[in-house]
């Protein structure tokens, strides 16, 4: 058996070329797919979060399935949507029952599904964009309160297939430079389509500084494949004794990898 053919390792379903999945409305998840002609489309598909438990929970009023395991959680519970397995799990714990629940949706999907990321797609076919900020002031004062002089002084994207621009800010019209040096930012993003969006310290430099000076420039980062604007929420990566604080960053469609994060485990 060729090693990509193990369901075991890489799922049970065949579906090539996966490159991202979202949550969507009620019930549903987007799937972002990669066709034959190098475009990407989105698939609506069902979605039927789980839980799986040490017990049958009938006296909680809630239908569970018995799985042909004896396994220490061999009971599975689905419901219709991520708000219901929310409460789902709130009710087990009020219950004080044992159980078992991915936290992320894109994980329950995949494991229920059987379906795997970047499937049957070589490394040199994935979309890579590369992005790096300098601002007029210190990084560190870029983000935290920078004073009235500061600005974006210039944007740097390339691809892995050799493309490359520069945007730079012009020092005697900051005002108008930077509102249109971040909306072409936002062009360039739609026109080139990345699957990843590379950099070193994104999370904790260039996505925050370019949410901040994007707020002054009053523009959009709508950067998401399906229109979504760029999102965060605080994260935590702890290696050994080193603890490092910094805002995650997400978008639909799209991944991002911040070397600097990945240079820790190194």
């Amino acid at each position: 058996m060729e090693f990509e053919k193990n369901t075991l390792l890489f799922g049970a379903d065949p579906t090539p070329c996966i490159v991202a999945i979202e949550l969507g409305e009620t019930g549903t998840v987007k799937v972002y797919r990669r066709e034959n002609d190098g475009s990407t489309i989105a698939e609506v598909e069902p979605f039927r979060p789980f839980v799986w438990c040490d017990s049958d929970v009938v006296d909680l009023g809630i239908e569970a399935e018995k799985l042909e395991s004896d396994l220490k959680y061999g009971w599975l519970i689905t419901v219709d949507s991520w708000k219901e397995l929310i409460a789902l799990r709130n009710g087990l714990k009020k219950a004080n029952r044992d159980f078992f629940a991915f936290n992320d949706p894109v994980q329950h999907y995949l494991t229920g599904t059987g379906r795997t990321l970047f499937k049957e797609l070589a490394f040199e076919e994935l979309k890579r964009m590369q992005l790096e900020v300098l601002s007029f002031e210190e990084p560190i004062a870029g983000v935290a309160g920078a004073g009235p002089t500061d600005h974006v002084m210039s944007i740097a994207l390339s691809d892995n297939t050799g493309w490359e621009e520069l945007i730079v800010v012009d020092p005697k019209n900051t005002e108008e430079s930077e509102h249109d040096a971040i909306k072409r930012l936002t062009a360039l993003i739609k026109e080139r389509d990345p699957d990843v969006i590379e950099g070193h310290n994104l999370f904790r430099f260039d996505l925050p500084y370019l949410v901040s000076r994007a707020k002054i420039a009053k523009t959009k980062l709508d950067w998401g494949r399906s229109g979504g604007f760029l999102r965060s929420r605080p994260s935590r990566l702890q290696i050994a004794e080193k603890t490092i604080d910094y805002p995650k960053f997400t978008i639909d469609g799209r991944h991002f990898v911040d070397t600097f994060l990945l240079a820790q485990f190194y």
